[in-house]
């Protein structure tokens, strides 16, 4: 039975010719990983490419060869961790830099940022606490991460980075967000949790808005827009990196009452990676991206 549920869970992800794909023993963990990182078996499949049943039957392996048990409420390794499984994780993880290749996650504000850069493995967006994005890479589930300074718990003064034991925080630039709505008047704003965004939300708070929360589920651009729009609530949007374009092509506007809303971006690395020809490459091109998006905003636009 065993080894009828590893042969039909080894299903490498649809790629390109040329690509990376998992070492054949650890494809089962490459599975794991993604349903960690998306949320749900559902969601996992679609940024895996294959189906549902084919995710459930490697997880429902992993478990039972590595001896692991759910860990419910836990942000993360929530189907199980052991001190086997996360050097198995590390291993694959030295297997990716030798082949060049950083797996980086980041919240939907900042996906764009990763896409088209080579050199990157992505994964399905969310917004996270800066806390849950160290302990994402630390345990070798992510080999980076963008955070954002929003999702801090505590403002830093400026030209300080976060701090987190064997971890690097490079810094790569800052950039604004604005609120958006189908209504430029209205006072309240679409938000994740408290706890994934916590300086996000009290800037906003702060400034006499009401804030909605967005289900952890629902983490997609369409979900965020169906759900503003439905409910005539503004939520944020990075205009340096979509520009005014994407805001009209969905209908909203920038509200008249527009707060001040600054954020500093980190790439978070291992310590030990930070030197590879991956880690410098994708530094790199992130703050190039970073400042050609912010030299592309029109001043004359950005008045609000």
């Amino acid at each position: 039975m065993a080894h009828s549920c590893s042969s039909q869970a080894r299903s490498s992800p649809k790629r390109a010719s040329g690509t990376y794909a998992p070492p054949t023993p650890l494809e089962d963990l490459h599975i794991l990983d993604f349903l960690e990182l998306a949320g749900s078996q559902s969601k996992a499949g679609t940024a895996l490419a294959m189906h549902q049943t084919t995710v459930c039957r490697s997880l429902q392996l992993m478990q039972h060869q590595f001896k692991l048990e759910p860990r419910h409420g836990s942000p993360v390794c929530r189907h199980g961790y052991n001190t086997c499984l996360h050097y198995l994780r590390l291993a694959y993880r030295e297997h990716r830099l030798m082949e060049g290749l950083l797996r980086i996650g980041t919240d939907v504000l900042h996906q764009s940022l990763l896409l088209g850069i080579s050199g990157v493995q992505l994964v399905p967006p969310r917004f996270r606490s800066g806390e849950h994005w160290a302990e994402l890479v630390r345990n070798g589930l992510l080999d980076g991460a963008i955070v954002s300074s929003f999702c801090l718990e505590k403002l830093l003064l400026s030209g300080q980075s976060p701090q987190w034991d064997g971890l690097a925080a490079l810094p790569l630039g800052q950039l604004g967000l604005q609120l958006v709505a189908t209504t430029p008047t209205t006072k309240r704003v679409l938000l994740p949790s408290k706890g994934a965004i916590p300086l996000l939300r009290h800037a906003v708070e702060r400034h006499g808005f009401a804030v909605e929360k967005q289900p952890m589920a629902c983490q997609e651009p369409s979900a965020w827009i169906k759900r503003a729009r439905d409910r005539k609530l503004a939520m944020p949007v990075c205009v340096d990196l979509l520009g005014t374009g994407w805001i009209e092509a969905h209908g909203l506007v920038p509200l008249f009452d527009q707060p001040p809303l600054i954020e500093q971006l980190w790439l978070l690395l291992p310590q030990g990676a930070v030197n590879s020809r991956a880690a410098r490459q994708c530094l790199r091109l992130l703050r190039v991206q970073i400042s050609k998006a912010k030299a592309m905003q029109d001043p004359h636009e950005n008045k609000y």
